[in-house]
């Protein structure tokens, strides 16, 4: 892979790291404990525990992307980027246009 696709890789995933942790930095209503007071209903009360739930995995999936962000960071600052991590042979430049994280090829992830 060419220096400058390399570059251009490493600022997309910059790019969408900070929209992640942006995100993430937001007051998020939906984690907030939910309280068991009486004058909200059982269903509420049991729709806002599905929200809540729903919220907090939310959240989990978003520090997971984060984590394969900085993984792939590090494959660019090793050399590695770009490289099927099972196969050896280049990731298609596709894949990791659409999905910059990608650790290995479409022939080796299917």
């Amino acid at each position: 892979m060419t220096p400058a696709k390399m570059a251009l890789y490493k600022e997309r995933i910059h790019c969408l790291y900070e929209e992640i942790k942006a995100d993430l930095n937001k007051n998020n209503d939906g984690e907030k404990v939910v309280e068991l007071d009486s004058s909200i209903g059982r269903l509420s009360r049991m729709d806002a525990m599905q929200g809540q739930q729903m919220a907090l995995e939310l959240r989990r999936r978003k520090e997971q992307h984060l984590m394969r962000f900085d993984s792939a960071l590090a494959r660019i600052k090793k050399g590695t980027y770009g490289t099927c991590g099972r196969c050896k042979k280049p990731i298609n430049a596709e894949r990791l246009k659409i999905q910059p994280d990608a650790v290995l090829c479409v022939q080796c992830a299917g």
